[in-house]
């Protein structure tokens, strides 16, 4: 009895057909690698923004109340991991409330500025510090 002859390994048009779907998947793999990457890039502007403000905001939370109008301008921070410029202006609205208005802007045009208002009021006098 004649045994049928063994096919062994692949065709050609089978292998061109294996590199032409690995290629698709490739393309298609470093396409969304691409653009995942390209969106990470403001996502870490937008959490460094996001800490500038949190600390500028406590900084402003812990200043004396009548030292607030000296904190009035424009100032530029060129420091990592997110310059940007800070812009304040001090509003009173009663003679012991104060409206701080505080503008992040970053000097990355990918990460947009944000406002924070934060209202403070002057304490009143310790009852317990008379003589």
């Amino acid at each position: 009895m004649k045994r049928p002859p063994s096919v062994a390994g692949f065709s050609l048009v089978e292998l061109l057909v294996a590199v032409t779907l690995l290629g698709i998947a490739l393309a298609g793999a470093a396409r969304l690698s691409f653009v995942m990457a390209r969106r990470s890039y403001p996502l870490a502007g937008v959490a460094a923004r996001d800490a500038v403000i949190a600390q500028q905001v406590n900084q402003f939370t812990a200043l004396p109340f009548d030292s607030l109008p000296a904190k009035i301008g424009t100032t530029t921070v060129r420091r990592p991991p997110l310059p940007y410029t800070r812009t304040v202006s001090v509003e009173n609205l009663a003679p012991r409330w104060r409206r701080v208005t505080l503008i992040i802007t970053p000097l990355n045009p990918f990460v947009s500025p944000d406002t924070v208002v934060v209202e403070r009021a002057k304490p009143d006098p310790n009852p317990f510090n008379k003589p």
